[in-house]
Order: structure tokens, then C-alpha cells, then sequence
């Protein structure tokens, strides 16, 4: 908790928000254009600043191949050197081939080559599962057998890929370039429907967030609604 008062409110914290959602610039985990992956929340602050960035690894169906995986960060705060919301993907270079050939067929869909076994995270070399019964036992339904889309391979691959795919400390930090304390970090919360109109003010986690910031008591924090910020929980996800 803050020994001062903040130079800055909850109301405020929230009021931005709010303009980013309205300004299509918060994240949408449904995004039709993104097949989600995995996510994660980070909350910064002290009495003078605050930041709250979301990450969203995912499979960009504009895209194609190696280029269509990447994370974007969306980083909101009041001391910003740039607009706050979403950063576009600054980490496409997430996956490479490896030795063993390409790992995609050529096709639009992100579909691996039923004939290379391995690909590159971030320049660690890991298997790639073809068999059927992997994906079901991971809960993972397969779009069109026997193919396999990248962003089915990732998903059914968490949790040992995810601390690759998502960002490392000094990437985060590098986003918003300012020496604040790490106040929360979530891989599971509520997060607010968009499309439904759930705005961010109204959703309980981000008040709650949003009252710990202002007060730097990170025991405001007692979220009751059930997570739903898992891939499964937003199948419109990649679907325009």
C-alpha cells in the first residue's frame, strides 16, 4: 500500500480503458482475424504511474507461415511516450524451421508439413506432434484431420511452450520503458466480452485492478468471477 496518495484515480485508469475499447485498441480475445493462444496480464505502479499491459499470443489468419504467429502487447498507463493501447506485433519471430525442412505446406491456413517432425520457438528446437490422439488428449479438436493448423500445435503444446511465446521481463519492460514495481501478475482472470458490450469499467477485474493501483494495496484483488481468458472460451477467435 502507498505511504502517499496517487497523482492519479481509479475512475481515471478505468476512463481510459474504456477509450481504448471504444477505439477497437483493447484486446478482444474473439478477434476474428486471431486465433488465440495464450495470454497474460501484468499491473505496474507506484503513487506516480501506473501500467497495465496485456499480452495475446496468437495465430493472425491474414498472415501466413512463420510471419502469422506473434504477440501482441496492448499497454495502457499514464506516462506513456506513445497512445495507449494496442502495440501491433513486435514479435513475429516467434517460430522458425528447423533443420529439418519447412514447416508449413505453402498453404493460407498455417498447415504443418505432415513430413517435418521439428520446429523452432524462439531458437529452441521442439517436436511436432502429428498424432491425432495428442491433440485429443490435450482437448484440442482438430478444425480438418489429419491436418494440423500451427495454432492447434501451440495450443496443444501449453503449458511447455508458453514461457516462449510469451514475453520475457526486460521485453515487457522495454514496452513502457519505465522503472516500475510489479504490483500483479494473472495468467487466468475474467475478462470483459466486447462484442456483448462488456466494457472494461464494468468488468470486475479491471476495477479491481484499477483499485489497486490507486491505493498500491495489491489485496483489492479478490476476483469472484470464474476465469475465461483460455483459448476454448472464445471459438470466434480466427473465424472471419
Amino acid at each position: 500500500m502507498y505511504e502517499n496518495k496517487a497523482a492519479f484515480s481509479a475512475r481515471s485508469i478505468r476512463s481510459q480503458l474504456d477509450k481504448c475499447a471504444e477505439d477497437y485498441t483493447f484486446p478482444m480475445l474473439d478477434n476474428g482475424y486471431t486465433y488465440p493462444v495464450v495470454s497474460r496480464l501484468s499491473v505496474y505502479g507506484d503513487p506516480q504511474s501506473w501500467v497495465i499491459l496485456i499480452e495475446v499470443v496468437g495465430y493472425f489468419n491474414r498472415q501466413s507461415g512463420h510471419e502469422g504467429v506473434g504477440n501482441t502487447r496492448y499497454v495502457f498507463g499514464n506516462h506513456l511516450s506513445f497512445e495507449p493501447g494496442m502495440k501491433y506485433p513486435d514479435l513475429f519471430s516467434l517460430t522458425a524451421d528447423s533443420e529439418e525442412g519447412p514447416t508449413f505446406t505453402g498453404d493460407l491456413h498455417g498447415t504443418l508439413n505432415p513430413d517435418v517432425h521439428s520446429m523452432l520457438v524462439r531458437e529452441k528446437k521442439v517436436n511436432i506432434r502429428h498424432d491425432p490422439a495428442f491433440y485429443e488428449s490435450r482437448n484440442v479438436v482438430l478444425e480438418d484431420p489429419p491436418a494440423i493448423m500451427i495454432y492447434e500445435f501451440l495450443r496443444a503444446s501449453l503449458p511447455e511452450l508458453k514461457d516462449e511465446l510469451l514475453s520475457t521481463e526486460e521485453e515487457l519492460r522495454n514496452s513502457f520503458n519505465q522503472d516500475l514495481p510489479l504490483l500483479l501478475r494473472l495468467d487466468e482472470w475474467c475478462h470483459p466480452d466486447l462484442v456483448e458490450e462488456e466494457i472494461p469499467s464494468k468488468n470486475e477485474t479491471f476495477r479491481m485492478i484499477a483499485a489497486l493501483l490507486e491505493t498500491g494495496d495489491v489485496s483489492l484483488y479478490q476476483p469472484t468471477k470464474e476465469p475465461n481468458n483460455h483459448w476454448s472460451n472464445w471459438p470466434g477467435g480466427g473465424s472471419l
